[in-house]
């Protein structure tokens, strides 16, 4: 009942506030932010769990939407012989992940 009661009282507060528009703006910046923080946290995810497969991955290609989008065509590693990645990154980082991959220190997934 007490958040119930403060939520209220912050609506009312606010519905009456001179300031209310900037209220607004500042909790759309506090969201981004958030939204930002949990990209990243996504991000570091993806490459700490991926880099138990393919760890030579994350040295080659430091970009986080790049990397995740690399992960996302070639799932396991020794699908990259056969993936077509040059609309993704340039034809030297493709060939480079591809050496890469014939000697990687990974581990399986099943």
């Amino acid at each position: 009942m007490a958040l119930g009661l403060s939520h209220s009282l912050s609506r009312h507060t606010l519905k009456f506030s001179i300031d209310k528009i900037d209220t607004m703006i500042v909790q759309a910046i506090n969201l981004l932010d958030d939204i930002d923080k949990e990209v990243n946290n996504y991000a570091m995810r993806l490459k700490e769990w991926y880099s138990w497969h393919f760890p030579e991955l994350g040295k080659i290609i430091s970009d986080n939407v790049i990397y995740a989008k690399v992960v996302k065509k070639i799932g396991i590693k020794t699908n990259i012989r056969n993936s077509d990645l040059s609309d993704i990154i340039p034809t030297e980082l493709e060939q480079e992940l591809k050496e890469s991959q014939e000697i990687s220190m990974g581990t399986e997934i099943t």
